[in-house]
């Protein structure tokens, strides 16, 4: 994973660092291997998940390329 570009689970609310203070069972992790077979854990709060939008449900995606037809 680049340093300069957001990976996919960034995007969702993963962190490389677990906040100072935290309890680490307020968090899930999860282990990332690179490219170079480097590991990387990474944690996100279990109480304040980001929302999936609504572009990744298929179903709505589907409804509205009918709705076009």
């Amino acid at each position: 994973m680049s340093e300069k570009k957001i990976s996919s689970f960034e995007k969702i609310g993963f962190q490389k660092v677990l906040p100072k203070g935290s309890d680490i069972n307020n968090f899930e992790t999860i282990s990332v291997t690179t490219k170079n077979g480097e590991s990387i854990t990474l944690y996100r709060d279990k109480d304040n998940k980001n929302e999936i939008d609504e572009t990744t449900n298929f179903k709505e995606s589907w409804n509205v390329f009918n709705s076009l037809l």
